[in-house]
């Protein structure tokens, strides 16, 4: 199928989840789908939340009709990866309504996470730029599960103010588009775009100042499909490494993942209980001093558009260059953290 046909549709999908997403913020409020600002929320009014369900659900109706009429491949394993990512999405969705315990979210991840890992591909392997490849064997399911689960939660951490989960998603899908398009994975391809039409489409109406939040069941699923992604891509081409794909969508996601490991291990070296809700987040310190929902996700755009560039170049660079591109990232994203730092020092002794 010529790929100008999937654009179109693409265009469509976005258009259509913008006038769905504008019903439902009114469904929402109806049926009392909303997030009531505490001390730990960056908003100060209740929002219509659960807005995800939108670019959700058309994806699921978009990608398997795609698949049904043209996909080349329609076995078992993209029906068992169609099915975890519905049961993270109907976690998400039961959250928004009910705030699940954190025992019954972490339950039905760890099974969604194992769905892909046993019958379709696990994480057999890591490479490390010009060092080697290591095996990690049985490891291998371990890992698997730390990374599909750590990257559903930190994605979930982040969706904290108001554009900034649907930027990051908006660079992520760009950047796996891209490699689909260059490796010749159409359906891949096809399902990246969808995502991200839906996305742009809700993202309308989540910018500054947010008329909806996407909620758990967006960010779950974002989270969830990204963590899988590197393993889909090995999956479905043999000239895709699963040791690369890794480091590529790592790369794609760093702003989240970096904040998300940096609060992490700051909070933990501080004696802090890691596992506690806080507002130390780098955006969300940002935030608390005076900085603005705009403000903080074009931040975060910029950041994120720069990790798709870095990992674009991970990707077709010689060891040595990939090198100079994950020291050149890391380098960048403490200085970042430098710049949060002093900006709350200024920040607290102007207060003085």
């Amino acid at each position: 199928m010529p790929y100008l046909p999937i654009i179109i549709v693409a265009f469509l999908v976005a258009f259509v989840n913008y006038m769905f997403t504008k019903w439902f913020i009114k469904y929402a409020r109806v049926k009392r789908i909303t997030d009531i600002p505490s001390e730990r929320s960056s908003h100060v009014r209740p929002t219509p939340r659960g807005g995800g369900v939108g670019f959700v659900g058309f994806l699921f109706i978009t990608f398997s009709a795609y698949l049904i009429i043209f996909g080349s491949h329609l076995g078992i394993d993209v029906l068992i990866f169609l099915m975890a990512l519905l049961l993270i999405s109907v976690l998400g969705w039961f959250d928004d309504r009910n705030n699940l315990s954190r025992r019954a979210r972490f339950g039905v991840q760890l099974i969604a996470s194992l769905l892909i890992l046993i019958f379709i591909q696990n994480l057999s392997h890591i490479a490390i730029p010009s060092i080697g490849v290591f095996s990690l064997g049985i490891l291998g399911f371990v890992a698997g599960i730390i990374w599909i689960t750590g990257v559903t939660n930190i994605y979930n951490f982040m969706d904290g103010v108001d554009g900034l989960s649907s930027v990051q998603a908006i660079s992520a899908t760009a950047g796996w588009c891209i490699l689909f398009y260059i490796y010749q994975q159409q359906d891949l391809f096809v399902l990246n775009i969808f995502v991200a039409a839906g996305v742009i489409g809700f993202l309308f109406l989540n910018w500054s100042p947010a008329r909806i939040f996407m909620g758990d069941v967006g960010s779950l699923f974002l989270g969830f499909l990204f963590g899988v992604m590197p393993l889909m891509a090995s999956a479905y081409s043999n000239q895709i490494d699963s040791g690369e794909a890794l480091w590529f969508g790592a790369i794609l996601l760093w702003p989240f993942l970096f904040d998300g490991a940096f609060t992490i291990i700051r909070r933990f070296l501080n004696k802090e209980n890691i596992f506690e809700a806080h507002r130390s987040h780098l955006y969300q310190r940002l935030n608390i001093i005076g900085w603005s929902h705009k403000k903080i996700s074009s931040h975060y755009a910029l950041f994120s558009i720069f990790s798709l560039i870095i990992g674009l170049y991970y990707m077709w660079g010689s060891e040595i260059e990939r090198v100079i591109a994950i020291t050149l990232l890391i380098v960048s994203s403490f200085i970042f953290a430098l710049f949060v730092n002093n900006r709350e020092a200024a920040s607290a002794k102007a207060e003085i």
